[in-house]
């Protein structure tokens, strides 16, 4: 059901592995069929992506219907998957790369993210500052996306190590919704702080992703993965179903790049928003929030 033996290293600023036909032509459209018989999401966010996510009673209710979503997710949220991906990445990534400060020990299959709104002091107060024995869990969402959906350049939450994303359907390039990866422009031996959301005048493109059905992209989530999504444009064409996934602990990650600790800084807003929305800058000096 899952190819992961077809996923690449790619050249890129930080740990990126593709593989075309991860995922059967055959189960994307079943994939595609399940996600559209679903009578109710989540939310809609981004412009237009409207997310089945883990943890709701909606999600709960969608794997119970569509089978092969939920072969798909048991395959996910083990252990045993999350494992050989760690794997995968140690042996491609082995020299001058980026790790993770304080390895997890417990896979918990049944936490997720809180989908919910907090405001700084909240979610600083959600995720501690006790960096030590953590626990890694799955996020998952099945998502579709209409015309208008994007997705400005950005670092995912602090929490995360790994992120996934896995095509279901082929977009023309001239529709954009492609996955772009970027690189800061200036160079330097040593940056001592990581913007979550850097200017897009500070940043040049790596990479673009078309795109394309059976395709699945997998990227660490370090202090500098910056990336985001072109404007979709949906003008004959079928829209944009996508999995996206990550594999997150329960507590903020610390990242080591040659030795050198960055730990995270929540930036203060009483503004209550996802998770997801909020600022946290990576610093090689650690902070009180």
């Amino acid at each position: 059901m899952l190819k992961i033996e077809k996923l690449k290293k790619i050249k890129s600023n930080f740990p990126v592995l593709v593989g075309s036909n991860v995922i059967p032509r055959s189960i994307c459209k079943t994939l595609i069929k399940e996600i559209n018989n679903s009578k109710s999401f989540d939310d809609m966010i981004m412009g237009g992506r409207s997310r089945i996510n883990k943890g709701s009673k909606n999600f709960n209710n969608y794997i119970k219907k569509s089978k092969t979503s939920e072969k798909l997710f048991k395959i996910f949220n083990g252990k045993s998957f999350y494992k050989k991906i760690e794997s995968i990445f140690k042996k491609n990534f082995k020299d001058g790369s980026w790790e993770n400060s304080n390895l997890p020990k417990i896979f918990n299959q049944k936490k997720f993210t809180i989908k919910k709104k907090l405001n700084s002091s909240e979610l600083q107060k959600m995720l501690g500052n006790n960096y030590s024995n953590p626990k890694v869990n799955l996020d998952i969402d099945f998502s579709v996306s209409k015309g208008g959906y994007r997705l400005r350049p950005h670092r995912d939450d602090i929490t995360r190590l790994y992120n996934f994303l896995i095509y279901l359907t082929d977009i023309p390039k001239k529709n954009g919704g492609s996955l772009t990866i970027y690189k800061k422009k200036a160079k330097k031996n040593l940056r001592k702080s990581f913007r979550r959301f850097p200017k897009i005048s500070e940043l040049e493109i790596v990479k673009e992703f078309t795109p394309k059905q059976g395709t699945a992209v997998f990227f660490q989530s370090t202090p500098n993965s910056y990336h985001g999504v072109k404007r979709f444009i949906e003008k004959k064409c079928s829209k944009r179903f996508f999995i996206y996934g990550s594999y997150a602990l329960n507590k903020p990650v610390i990242w080591k790049f040659n030795n050198i600790p960055y730990y995270p800084h929540i930036i203060k807003n009483k503004k209550k928003m996802l998770t997801s929305f909020h600022d946290a800058n990576y610093l090689t000096i650690p902070t009180t929030n």
